[in-house]
This record gives C-alpha cells, structure tokens and sequence, in this order.
C-alpha cells in the first residue's frame, strides 16, 4: 500500500481532533462550537483537493463510488434551489402557500412606496437554510473525508478507538453528574436540561447524550467481533491440567487479542450503563431494536450464529450491570406517558404542514418560523425551534422531493451494506460493517422522537461511523495485502484539468468558510442564537448591531434589533423629557426601514408583521397619509402577524390593544351596539367585536394579564357588556372576578 503524504497524515489528525472536540464542546450546538467544526472540515477538504491534485503527485484524482454520492449531490442541488429565486409561476406550482404569502408580501411593500419581488424563492428565509446548508456540507465533507483517508486497518482502528474513548469519557463525566447535587457541563449548569439523576455528559440534554452512545455501543459491540480469531496453541497434543495451563497462559500473551476483548467488553457495559442513566426511553428503545436487528442478521448468516447468541448476552449483561448500579429512575420514566403522549401529538400537528408544501417543503431551516401557524392550545410548549421528531420536521422542511432523497440515501446504503456483508466471512469486515449498520438504525429509530440530528456532534459522528462501517467492510487482505474492493470513479489530470478542479473547489470551500466566519463575527458582536455557555449581550448599541449588519445582510433579526435599538433611543429621550416632534419621527422612520427590511428577508415572523404595524400607526404626522395609507398598512400587517402565530398569547393581546385604541378613534354610542365614524374611517368592522375576539383568544391561552385588558377597554368603553365581551366564553370564575373589578372601578 502507498505511504501517506504528510498533508494526508494532517488531514487524520484533523479527523481525529473534530471528533473529539465537537461532542466535547457542549455537542457543538452554539455558534463558537459549530463554527470551529464547519471551518475545521472545509480547510481539510482543501487540503486534500491541494494534496491529490499537486502534491502527491498521482497521475489521476480518484475518489470512492459508494451508493450515497448521488444521493448528497441531488440533496445538496435541491437545497439550492431552495434559495433560488425562481419564475413565480414555477413558485406557485412547487409551492403556492409560500408564493400567496410572498405575493402579499409585496404588495403591502409596494403600497408602503418600496419596490415588489421579480423572483419567488420556495423557502420563506434564505439565512437559515444557508446556515444549516453548510452544516449538512459539513456532514457530507466527513464522511467523503473519512472514507478517503482511513485507507489501512491501521487508521479505522485509531478511529474506532478514538469514538470509543471519548464515548467512555462521555459516560464517566455523565456518572458524576447523576449523583451530584447541582448537574454542570463544564462551566455551565443553568439549565432546566440538566436534571439530577440523568447523565447528560458534554451535551446539553441527555436525550442527545444518548443519542451518541447509541452510535458507539454497536460500533463496540461490533468490534469485539472483529477481534475474535484462532488464537495458535503454544504445544499440541496437551490435555487436562496442562491444556487449561496453556489456554490461560494464551488469554494473556501479548500478541492474543483476547486483552482488547476484556478493554472493549468493559468498554461496551460502561457505555451501555451510560444509555441507561441518560433515562432516554427513546435511545433505549431503539438501540435494543437495532441490537436485536443485529441478532438476527447473524442467526440467519450460517456459521455466525453464536453472535446472535453473544448479542443477546451483551444487551442482558448490560442492562443487568445497570440494574445492580441502579437504574431506579430511568426505570420509573417508562412509566411516566405524559411527555411520550406530548411528543407524539406535536408530530401530529406538524402532519398539516406538511400537507401544505407537499412537494419542497418550508425551506431548510425554516421549520421554526413557519409552525407558529400550526401549534395548537395544548402544545404551546413546542414552539421551541424542533419537532422533536427529525423525520417529520424534514419533510415539513424539504417536502416530499427533499425529505424522500434523505430516506433513500439511508434505505440505499443499508441495503447496499446488508447485501456486501452477506457475502463476507472475514470477522473484521462482518463485526465494524454490523456496528455501523446498527448505529445507523438506533439513530433512525431514535429521531422519530427527539431532534438528535440537529445537534452538530452527533450527525458529524453518524457520518464518521458510516465511512468507517463502509470502508471496513470492503476491506479485504493483511498487513501490506490490504486492499480495498469498492468501487472508484477516476479522472486522468493533466495541468489544465488540475486547474479547472481546483479553482471551483476553492472558490466553494472558500466562500463557505467566509460565510461561516462573518456569521461567527456578526453573532459576536449581536447574538440572536441562543448562546447558554457564554455571557454576550442580547441588547447591543447601535456600533455592535450595524457591525453584524454589515458582516451579514441577510439576517432579519439584526434588522429588528435595529429597529429595538431605535424603540429604546426614542423611550429614552421620552423619559429625558427632550423628545421633540422632529427626533421621535426620525426615530420611528429608522425603526420603520430597519422592519420593511426585516419582513422582506423573514416575512414568516408574526413579531416582525406587528412591530412594522405599530410604527406605521405612528406615522400621525402625516396626516392625510395617515388616514388613506398608514393605518390600513397598518391593519393590514396586523393581520399578517395573526396569521403568522395565531396561537401567541402576547402578539394577540397587543393587536387587541391596539384595536381598543383604533375603535376609539370613534364615537361609541353605547349599549354594546354602534360604533360611528366621525371621520370618514372605518375599521373593516366592528372595531370592539375586534379586541374583544383577540382579547378572548389571548386569555384562553394566558389569563396573567386579564387586569391590564379589562382596565384598558373600560377606558375606552366604559360598559359593563363590552368589557365582559373580553373574557373567553365558558370562563365563568374570569367573568366574575372581572365584574368585581368592573363594580370597583364604578365606585
């Protein structure tokens, strides 16, 4: 086999340094973590283009056919054209929701005097798809790079052990927080995340933290596998005493296998205790599903079924072992439904979504600002950012096109590797390729109930794992007899040809590292990511927020920190008693710009819709433009928010309150009945049936702020019928203590 250049043995190292850092940096789920990761796997693409191309020397650049090559090249073509503003009548076809909603988009913007869009884009926000398309080129980038440089037994065994390791550190570090009093990863411990009694190790949830080992336990599992063999017998013909003397002597000698055996067996209960204090029913669940997918591939496999056997023994041993160290708690999870049930009904509401961009989906990434519009009453909780089920927040994302291609390339590659691993007899080859699988699968299982694929470390490990299971178990041959036997694709270099392959591969991995670092850099100086291990400031001046703005334009919450920062500069002179007419209206006139901008970039953000409609409706200076223009664009972004989340407690009170202070720009006649224009305005309708039905949905959800309702229409409205009119029907003990309130207020 050729020896490894230098750039080559970096390029392991490399490897072999991300793997370690990234579950160790709280899962790299923050963006200092993830960044180092995305920037770490694009420069050692880089050097390998650099290494094949000009400095090994090789007449040709040949890389490895595996059955998911085509598979990450349509996922990452279909991400793009996700991006892409396309002709709005390709837009409508593919996604007409998302094309009604951008359409009225721009016609709110060109009736606020700005200019409508010529392209229609599938996705709602284009900097989150950018920002998790990198991550998933991240994935794809170790996988390619792991596949083409552990080309020796030699290196998948560094690899191996290296997972191995780190997996055993994770379950030590999870130990000692189980039975501490006040659970910490690292310097952190501010979380309702980390629970006494659950092992979460680095990551920042345990249910994440078993989503790794359930990667490791099969790849250990498999490589006890790989380490059983004949061992010689030191004298033949010994029987009895003697016989027994020399299979001791053999379990011991050096050159026996039989001592990684006893490392990797402990190795593989400890990682298996470490699943079981996590208390993730889900990883549990579906590591023993994959494990017993293991046993029975190998009862079927002649010759091998002692393995079937032997895998039976390793799950029994292990949930034993846990039994005796007590597993009490993780035990009594079981029995708790309640947050099982509350998973498996926040699936079912994003099942509509998905029926409504059937075909490409929301946009990579968009899957938070869009289904605000889904949750219901009973699952307010959810608008966490996940679904909490990987599978079907990547068909509401991707659609049937994306979501499909991520299937198949997972079906693809385990059919692909059950039908090699059929015809393989070396242990090597069967043990690591049924690990892989089998990690593969616990993961799959797993990511029905919980979001393990959003957490950076585990899908950067999953796919470490599957170039490992991949070239394992095509190698064939030992020592200086290793080889290879998948399939390369090959392209003969000449000068013009080396140029022509680099070029675009720089320019690529070039702009992703710039992209990855200016959005490090913007999120620096103004955070809008939610940061748990680091002290940054969420309210930032004016110098911080125009900073991000100018490393990256394309994210609207800068747009509407912005606008913040101008809210808070002109309550300021308020307060200060020096707000003059002239510098409250330029204040409101930069918040404005800073919003349009906001709502152009993520017109699927409620905030942003209402926060434009409340600085329109000051535009009262303008007093002609004011009556015919601003507060129908005000209104009519109102309504927009509410359409955007119709189940947000707060965006709803706030639209009431406005609709309180609009109908009173009438004469109220009294009686619960008639409201009169006096100049020429009218509301669309009833201005008090308004507030009072957002006043209702709002306190069904949240009742805190009843007070502060029932005070502000009996300002305006000082009858008993339309304040009662606020209260949810049916919440008879609301109404009373609001009459109460009414009569008190009545003197």
């Amino acid at each position: 086999m050729k020896k490894s250049s230098k750039i080559d043995r970096l390029i392991f190292a490399g490897i072999i340094g991300l793997l370690i850092f990234a579950p160790l940096a709280f899962g790299a789920v923050h963006v200092w973590a993830y960044t180092m990761v995305e920037l770490g796997v694009f420069f050692l693409l880089l050097l390998w283009f650099l290494d094949r191309l000009f400095f090994s020397g090789g007449e040709s650049l040949t890389w490895v056919r595996t059955p998911l090559n085509i598979f990450m090249v349509l996922l990452v073509v279909f991400i793009a054209l996700q991006l892409m503003p396309l002709p709005l009548e390709w837009t409508a076809y593919f996604s007409p929701k998302a094309c009604a909603d951008k359409l009225k988009l721009y016609e709110l913007t060109r009736q606020a005097g700005g200019e409508g869009g010529r392209g229609l884009s599938s996705a709602y926000y284009g900097h989150p798809l950018v920002m998790n398309g990198l991550k998933i080129l991240t994935y794809l980038g170790m996988f390619f790079l792991v596949l083409h440089t552990a080309r020796s037994k030699k290196r998948l065994n560094i690899l191996i052990y290296t997972l191995i390791c780190i997996g055993v550190f994770e379950v030590l570090y999870g130990t000692y927080q189980v039975f501490s009093t006040t659970p910490r990863v690292w310097w952190w411990g501010k979380s309702f995340y980390l629970q006494a009694g659950r092992a979460s190790g680095t990551y920042i949830g345990a249910n994440t933290f078993a989503g790794y080992l359930e990667m490791i336990i099969p790849l250990v599992f498999g490589f006890i596998i790989a380490q059983r063999r004949r061992q010689r017998r030191l004298v033949s013909g010994l029987d009895g005493a003697r016989s027994r003397i020399q299979r001791f002597v053999g379990l011991l000698a050096p050159e026996s296998a039989n001592a990684r055996m006893i490392f990797l067996f402990c190795a593989g209960i400890v990682l298996a205790l470490g699943l079981l204090l996590s208390g993730s029913r889900g990883g549990i669940l579906s590591l023993g599903a994959a494990m017993l997918g293991v046993s029975i591939i190998f009862f079927f496999k002649r010759g091998y079924r002692k393995y079937s056997a032997l895998t039976i023994v390793f799950c029994l041993l292990a949930f034993s072992y846990g039994l005796h160290t007590g597993i009490e708690k993780t035990l009594a999870r079981f029995g708790d439904v309640l947050s099982l049930e509350q998973r498996l009904y926040t699936t079912q509401t994003v099942f509509p979504m998905v029926a409504d961009y059937p075909l490409v989906g929301v946009g990579l990434g968009n899957f938070k600002y869009v289904y605000p519009r889904y949750v219901t009453e009973n699952n307010l909780a959810a608008v966490g950012g996940h679904a909490h089920n990987d599978w079907v927040e990547a068909f509401a994302e991707l659609g049937v096109v994306g979501g499909g291609l991520v299937f198949a390339a997972l079906l693809v590659y385990l059919l692909k590797m059950v039908r090699v691993w059929r015809g393989r007899r070396d242990l090597y080859a069967l043990g690591i390729g049924t690990g892989a699988m089998a990690g593969l699968l616990s993961l799959a299982f797993h990511s029905y109930f919980d979001f393990n694929m959003h957490i950076p470390a585990n899908p950067l490990t999953l796919a470490a794992v599957l170039a490992v299971g991949y070239a394992a178990l095509h190698l064939q041959g030992r020592g200086f007899k290793e080889s290879f036997f998948y399939r390369l694709r090959e392209i003969r270099l000449t000068l013009a040809r080396r140029v022509l392959i680099f070029l675009p591969a720089l320019l690529a991995l070039s702009g992703g590292m710039y992209a990855v670092g200016s959005h490090f850099m913007a999120e620096a100086s103004c955070p809008t990511e939610w940061n748990s291990t680091l002290n940054l400031n969420w309210n930032p001046d004016y110098p911080e927020i125009r900073r991000a703005i100018e490393l990256n334009p394309y994210n609207a919450e800068y747009r509407y920190k912005l606008a913040g920062f101008y809210y808070r500069m002109a309550g300021s002179y308020t307060r200060a008693g020096i707000a003059e007419p002239g510098i409250l209206k330029e204040f409101n006139e930069w918040a404005i710009a800073g919003l349009e901008k906001a709502v152009r970039l993520n017109p699927a953000d409620g905030r942003y819709w209402f926060e434009l409609g409340k600085r329109y409706s000051f535009r009262s200076y303008d007093p002609y433009g004011y009556v015919n223009q601003w507060l129908p664009l005000a209104e009519a972004c109102f309504e927009q928010a509410v359409q955007c989340a119709p189940k947000d407690p707060v965006l709803l009170f706030n639209v009431a309150w406005y609709w309180v202070w609009r109908s009173g720009l009438f004469a109220y006649t009294g009686g619960g009945g008639s409201i009169e224009a006096e100049s020429g305005l009218s509301p669309g309708r009833d201005g008090f049936q308004n507030f009072q039905e957002l006043f209702q949905r709002s306190l069904a959800l949240d009742r805190r702020r009843w007070k502060q309702a029932v005070q502000r229409v009996w300002e305006y409205y000082p009858d008993d019928a339309v304040v009662l009119g606020i209260i949810p029907e049916g919440d008879l003990k609301l109404k009373n203590e609001a009459l109460r309130m009414i009569i008190k207020e009545k003197g």
